[in-house]
């Protein structure tokens, strides 16, 4: 009874697959954590989302920011990206049913040893208030006026967090901090989106997430995906699983009782 955790597929169904059985996964008894961005960028996302789907009762998979885009694109309220590869999944017979399945999927999801996540966990805000807020969201993702939440916290705008900000500005930033988060601004700890360079050569005024004390350390281990460029990192506080896959490089589980790393190699470049 395995448990592993795979970092960012967007649609690289061959190297899912591969992996899948380069590591003897069997649904039956294992279970899988997807640190989300299932699908978008890669040549296969609807067949990606079809097996997560079908195999629903053994994995646990949080939202990333592709995900979330595809919810909006399904609902009509975000427009085509010229590098979008979901028309297959809007097109499909069963579409209903694969974005239903993603609106019930949480943004953040804890068991007793880890805290799963798209991008971060943001440092200076409670961790306790920060899940709240998300299972809020979550409820909204899941009500029958999905498509209308989409559109207001679909933004940039708060970059920055303060109990003060409107219900709805939380929620935006708390939407945009769990899924799209790298830096933040030194001073004033701003959610940064510019800069998506290497992680060791960033802008004097910017700091890694993960770099910040928060204000309150978390007891258990943070497994997110999100930075291509960050690869394979595994800390005392946290485990970045995105090898990028998606760019020519890997994808990669991590067995959660052992630490055992295994990877596949990308089949084809996309960068």
């Amino acid at each position: 009874m395995a448990k592993y955790v795979i970092g960012d597929i967007q649609g690289c169904h061959e190297e899912f697959m591969q992996l899948l059985s380069k590591i003897n996964f069997n649904p039956s008894t294992d279970t899988l954590y997807l640190v989300g961005d299932l699908v978008n960028r890669g040549p296969q996302s609807l067949k990606v989302l079809q097996w997560i789907y079908k195999h629903q009762d053994s994995l646990v998979t949080v939202l990333g920011n592709h995900d979330i885009f595809l919810l909006g694109r399904y609902a009509g309220v975000i427009k085509p990206d010229s590098y979008d590869t979901i028309s297959d999944i809007l097109t499909a017979s069963n579409a209903a049913k694969l974005i239903d399945y993603l609106r019930s999927c949480p943004l953040i999801f804890q068991d007793e040893n880890h805290v799963l996540v798209h991008a971060g966990i943001y440092p200076k805000i409670d961790f306790n208030y920060l899940v709240a807020l998300c299972d809020f969201i979550s409820d909204n993702f899941k009500s029958a006026d999905y498509a209308e939440f989409i559109k207001k916290i679909y933004g940039n705008k708060p970059d920055f967090w303060d109990e003060t900000l409107s219900p709805l500005k939380q929620m935006r930033f708390a939407v945009n901090s769990t899924t799209r988060m790298r830096f933040l601004d030194t001073h004033t700890f701003s959610l940064d989106y510019k800069y998506k360079g290497e992680v060791f050569e960033h802008p004097h005024h910017l700091i890694p997430w993960f770099k910040v004390n928060p204000d309150l350390p978390l007891s258990k281990k943070i497994l997110f995906g999100h930075w291509a460029s960050l690869g394979f990192l595994h800390t005392s506080t946290f485990i970045a699983l995105d090898t990028g896959c998606v760019w020519g490089r890997k994808l990669t589980a991590l067995n959660l009782d052992n630490f055992e790393i295994t990877q596949v190699n990308a089949q084809s470049n996309l960068k």
